[in-house]
């Protein structure tokens, strides 16, 4: 998976979907693994040096220990810490995607494969005609730029300044609202499987998210092959330039990759998840909502049969989304939030001490400071997002009692349904995902 950066995301779960248990799968992921052990077991030496220099003077021997030791004043035990952590960071994250554990008769990766691959592809497969997706711009170009008339006269009369203006803005909102899809097809016809009730705004931001991941993702790619050429270039004149770092080189070159690799995959993964599940509860929320408010706008008119079918598909929703989401936190997600929440918090710990105990120079300060906000944003990001799905599975309890008293006494089956969904949102297991026994996000 290391040269499929241009689109990752969308290559990386359709790999450890499509190919899981495969010889070619197992052999590339074990060597992930064993590298990544090496570069553990490299790291725990080089921080022997910091415990005590006399007795471990790996330094005499080893240029990497050397290198550490000669620029202790930033690279201390602190960023030793770090390196160790983020490491075993990097393990977790080719334990929890890479090797799973897998039931007999289902992939515990579906509700993701859904959200990325099979929506991506139902995306590509509603891809519009060229003359439309002209047409559709053109169209949306001509009203951009009446509006633009009359709201900004004294810009519009600047031709070069007011057509960028505008095009910009066709451009944008080109691709926020989908003129590149047939909506009618995306919509109705290419569904997601396992959310056919998510919303083509939901859906819409699903694409563009995994879109805009790939492009920062091969963006940041490139920036790092071109740091590790400048660097190759600075050590390539040195004594130390044989055989072996070469190797250590190219080792580093591939973890180094595959770290970022994983971080990008698990913020991706949650994020889109997110979008699904919200997507698609926000839906089920205003159409019971609706119904309601149709009863109390019509002086208590009673709910009538098509109210009746559509709330009993609101509840079947409701119930197999929660059941996507509680097999995914008990099968996939809790454990490893668990042992995520253990290596991160650390991290931030370690980084604030760096901060406040070393003498650091400033720019190294200000370097570290960055990787703290970056840190904590990448971190808190995606968990208040899981958080926001609980929310939004509890929404609807606060509309369920005005709702029963709108049922007729002949609609006693809905009426029971609805009462036990109220009884397990107030007083059963709460929706969440979990952090293992950090409990639950929300």
């Amino acid at each position: 998976m290391l040269f499929y950066f241009r689109h990752f995301i969308y290559n990386a779960m359709k790999h450890i979907v499509d190919e899981y248990g495969t010889i070619e799968y197992r052999r590339l992921h074990y060597a992930d693994l064993i590298l990544y052990l090496y570069w553990l077991i490299r790291a725990l030496f080089i921080s022997l040096i910091y415990i005590d220099p006399e007795r471990f003077p790996l330094y005499r021997y080893d240029y990497a220990s050397l290198y550490f030791w000669d620029h202790r004043r930033i690279l201390n035990k602190f960023f030793v810490i770090i390196v160790l952590l983020l490491i075993m960071g990097g393990l977790l994250c080719i334990k929890t995607f890479y090797f799973p554990k897998q039931d007999d008769d289902e992939f515990r990766f579906q509700v993701i494969y859904d959200c990325i691959v099979r929506n991506t592809d139902q995306y590509n497969k509603s891809r519009d005609t060229d003359e439309n997706i002209a047409m559709k711009l053109s169209q949306r170009f001509e009203n951009y730029q009446q509006q633009f008339a009359r709201d900004h006269r004294l810009l519009s009369q600047i031709t070069p300044i007011a057509k960028r203006m505008v095009s910009f803005k066709v451009w944008r909102d080109s691709w926020l609202e989908m003129d590149r899809v047939d909506k009618i097809l995306f919509e109705k016809i290419n569904k997601m499987k396992l959310f056919p009730y998510a919303t083509f705004k939901g859906r819409s931001y699903i694409v563009l998210f995994i879109l805009l991941a790939d492009c920062v993702n091969y963006f940041l790619h490139l920036l790092y092959i071109v740091y590790q050429i400048f660097c190759y270039e600075l050590v390539q004149n040195s004594l130390w330039m044989k055989i072996t770092l070469m190797i250590e080189t190219t080792i580093f070159i591939y973890n180094g990759f595959l770290l970022f690799q994983s971080a990008m995959l698990l913020a991706c993964t949650i994020m889109s998840t997110y979008q699904a599940f919200h997507s698609g509860l926000s839906y089920l929320n205003q159409m019971f909502v609706s119904i309601l408010d149709k009863s109390r706008h019509h002086n208590g008119k009673q709910i009538t049969r098509k109210d009746v079918l559509n709330l009993g598909l609101i509840y079947r929703q409701h119930n197999k989304l929660s059941y996507y989401v509680l097999h995914d936190d008990k099968n996939t997600w809790s454990k490893s939030l668990y042992y995520y929440a253990l290596i991160s918090i650390p991290i931030n710990i370690t980084l604030m001490c760096e901060l406040i105990v070393e003498d650091i120079p400033a720019q190294t300060e200000f370097v570290f400071i960055v990787i703290v906000v970056l840190h904590v944003i990448t971190g808190v990001i995606p968990f208040m997002a899981l958080a926001h799905v609980s929310n939004a599975f509890h929404k609807i309890r606060d509309h369920i009692l005005p709702m029963q008293l709108k049922l007729k006494r002949n609609y006693l089956r809905t009426k029971l349904k609805y009462d036990d969904l109220y009884e397990r949102l107030m007083h059963g297991k709460k929706i969440a995902f979990t952090f293992g026994y950090l409990e639950r996000s929300t």
